[in-house]
């Protein structure tokens, strides 16, 4: 089968669900804008009333969407949920096609051609998945941004929310990457969760107990080796080179142990 074709499949089987957190996503932000946003109006009218929009103005300054978001606690706690379900989505999916005797997994390794293009189509969807997750994200401090221009007195907003939103925010690195090489960086973060994820989800395919054990042992190790790096004290490029030398070397061994049960091990 054509690697276009299994990212096809791959599409029509996780969209439903992405449709679903997207969407759900986008009513609560907006829902956590509006009442934040009607709260900071609460506040300041009394004080505009009883003075000018031009007084209050060079008293407070004007509101910015990064002071309402990061005044909201909930909003940023809200987008790192989402992006958490998304990754238990992806691991749900995944372990459902593979566990048992799914009639979806069988007919995929029947089919031929190469085992582990099954495995790179899944990746592509799930980065193509986060990549939709940022855009998404974007889209909600946009409807953020507009409700305040629409709800707040005129005068009392900043221009150019969006970009002091993504340059002063304290909580949205957190959430979105604001370079090329943070961009670079969470990528490559999240094909080593795809990799850990897989290795589980393959060890189990395998050998059921005993992979269970094994998968889960991987997983772990990793996860202590990824916290024990964030804990050195580090130089700015020595932390450099410790982050994607971690993320990329482990990334490269789960792909490597993924290949070798693809073709050894998983069997029909």
């Amino acid at each position: 089968m054509k690697f276009l074709t299994l990212v096809e499949i791959e599409i029509k089987k996780i969209l439903p669900w992405l449709a679903t957190l997207f969407i759900s996503l986008t009513a609560l932000s907006t829902l956590l804008f509006y009442r934040s946003i009607s709260n900071f109006k609460t506040n300041m009218l009394p004080q505009i009333i009883n003075t000018s929009v031009t007084e209050y103005v060079e008293e407070y300054g004007k509101l910015s969407l990064n002071q309402v978001f990061d005044q909201t606690v909930s909003l940023p706690l809200s987008y790192i949920f989402f992006a958490l379900l998304l990754i238990c989505v992806t691991f749900y999916l995944w372990y459902k096609e593979w566990f048992g005797t799914s009639k979806r997994i069988y007919l995929l390794l029947s089919l031929k051609g190469h085992r582990f293009s099954i495995l790179l189509s899944k990746l592509v969807v799930i980065l193509g998945s986060f990549f939709t997750y940022y855009g998404v994200i974007l889209l909600n401090l946009g409807i953020g941004a507009l409700l305040m221009k629409s709800i707040l007195p005129e005068g009392t907003v900043n221009h150019h929310l969006l970009s002091q939103m993504l340059s002063q925010s304290y909580y949205i690195e957190m959430i979105l990457p604001l370079s090329i090489r943070d961009f670079i960086y969470k990528t490559l973060f999240i094909i080593l969760m795809f990799s850990l994820i897989s290795v589980f989800v393959l060890c189990d395919r395998s050998k059921k107990v005993i992979g269970i054990i094994a998968g889960t042992i991987f997983g772990i190790m990793n996860i202590v080796l990824y916290v024990y790096t964030q804990t050195l004290n580090l130089f700015f490029d020595e932390r450099f080179f410790v982050n994607y030398g971690f993320v990329i070397g482990a990334s490269v061994i789960s792909l490597f142990i993924c290949y070798w049960l693809l073709n050894k091990k998983v069997s029909i």
